[in-house]
């Protein structure tokens, strides 16, 4: 009768762990400009930091390919495919994120996180 309080100590330290978990999770999960983004075409691999705004025109097999970074996210905003799904995508803005145009040929990946070294050479500005 006298460790009446020992499942409710327990129970509670159970709590407030998942709710660390949980706190360190979406924090990883919502920060968006870190990095740069790649872009990959049948042309040529381009890089371009996510902290300056730009609009981009990529060549591929189909066309043209036009994509927008901005507000640290990257996205696809015009293609040259015939079923433009591409264009349907979220903007993207981390780590291992992707968005493919398969039929023209371009994609886009977002590379570095916090411990990577995130600068982009001159040539690719």
């Amino acid at each position: 009768m006298k460790y009446k309080w020992a499942p409710l100590f327990g129970d509670t330290l159970i709590l407030i762990f998942c709710i660390l978990a949980l706190v360190a999770i979406s924090k990883q999960t919502t920060s968006g400009g870190n990095g740069y983004v790649q872009i990959q075409s049948s042309e040529a691999t381009y890089r371009y930091s996510l902290d300056v705004d730009r609009e981009i025109t990529v060549h591929g097999p189909l066309g043209e390919t036009h994509v927008v970074i901005e507000d640290g996210h990257a996205h696809i905003e015009d293609s040259a495919c015939p079923t433009k799904s591409c264009t349907f995508q979220k903007p993207i803005s981390d780590a291992r994120a992707w968005i493919a145009c398969l039929p023209n040929q371009v994609l886009l990946t977002i590379v570095g996180g916090d411990n990577e070294n995130l600068e982009v050479d001159d040539v690719a500005n």
